[in-house]
This record gives C-alpha cells, structure tokens and sequence, in this order.
C-alpha cells in the first residue's frame, strides 16, 4: 500500500510540473539537452544568382566597300591593273543578334548577317557570327564580330570577317549605327593563280533597335 502511495504522488508531481524549455521553447531530447537554437531569417537564405539579361537587337545598314584585288577586271577598278583597288557593289546588311548579359555592362552572343547587292551583279551573303557587346553609358554603345561569311550568289564560297563599330542611341531603345567591316574571300582559279583571294573593306551606317529582357 505504501509503494502505490509513493507512485501516485510522483505521477501528481510529474504532472503538475511544467517541462522545462530553453530560450525559443524548444523541448530537450532523451539525454536532456535542448535542440540546436533556429538562426533566424537569414540562415536559410541564399546567395541570388548574377543579374542575368538576355539583349536582342538588330537592324538595317547600307554600305560600300574598297576592294583590294580585282582578279577578275569588275568594272569599278580604280587603277590598271588587278591588284589595283575597286570599289564593291552597294550593298543593303540585315541583321538580329542575341548576346547573354551577366557582368553589367558587357554581354556575348551570336548574330546573323544577310547582306544584298543593291547594283551590279545580284549578290547574297550570309554571315553568322560571335558578337561582343559593350554599353559603358546610356547614349553609347560598341559592337564587335568575328563570323564567316557564306557567299550564296553569284558563285558559292567563305571566307573570314571581322567587324567593329558604335551605337548612338536616340532613345532607350533606337539608335544609329557606323561599322567598319573587313573581310577576306576566296575566289575561283583564273590564268595567274588557282586561288584567288580578296580582301575588302567597308564602310556601313544604319539604324539598330535593341531590347532588353531582365
């Protein structure tokens, strides 16, 4: 009888006693040490990726080049012989490119190119290339290339291009553009070589209209 006296007032004990809780009210386990204290907020989080934007732009461009061999005679040589310059066909460049902006005010990316002969001898090229694009102030911004340019008509052939130039922009999102473009063609055998190759220059002005998703 006096061992169930005993039991039933240690359980009332028990019972009535509140169970002790560290500073945020957590429990204490089996071996009676209280859980790991929440840290709050800030433990949790973490860090934010880079600011990402993708940049799209493109445009139109008129141009005239500066041939520096004429193998073939073409009819808009400066001088008497085929090494002597001449003077390309006009030409009219359509452009959209699309560049991967994660380090502010820089951003990379691939853009296409097709440019037709707006005189002369009907002539398509189509040129895809790395863009590299960099916007140091609002008003200004700097575009540089390096792509292959794939003669379609009037006879198939490559070569090499590379092209730098500015932006001026009008508003936001409008702009003008000035791109110095140099090229280097390969062309058909004639009675001196059995390749032939062309560099050449040029000169283009346009409009450009860019977009920017954040």
């Amino acid at each position: 009888m006096r061992k169930l006296i005993c039991g039933a007032i240690a359980t009332a004990i028990a019972v009535a006693l509140p169970v002790r809780h560290d500073a945020k009210g957590a429990e204490p386990d089996s071996s009676g040490r209280a859980p790991p204290e929440d840290e709050g907020p800030e433990a949790s989080e973490t860090p934010l990726p880079a600011r990402t934007a993708f940049h799209l732009f493109g445009g139109l461009a008129v141009g005239k080049g500066l041939r520096f061999n004429n193998p073939y005679r073409l009819q808009t040589e400066l001088g008497d012989s085929a090494k002597s310059l001449s003077l390309t066909a006009s030409f009219l460049d359509a452009y959209a490119a699309a560049t991967l902006n994660t380090r502010g005010k820089v951003s990379q990316g691939i853009a296409l190119h097709a440019s037709f002969a707006l005189d002369g001898v009907p002539q398509e090229v189509l040129t895809p290339s790395y863009v590299f694009f960099y916007r140091p102030v609002p008003r200004w911004g700097l575009v540089g290339r390096a792509g292959i340019p794939i003669v379609i008509e009037p006879d198939a052939s490559a070569g090499f291009e590379l092209s730098g130039g500015g932006i001026f922009y009008l508003t936001a999102a409008l702009g003008i553009t000035a791109d110095l473009v140099g090229d280097l063609f390969f062309g058909a055998a004639t009675p001196d070589t059995p390749r032939t190759t062309i560099p050449i220059a040029s000169l283009q002005l346009g409009v450009v209209y860019d977009y920017e998703v954040l």
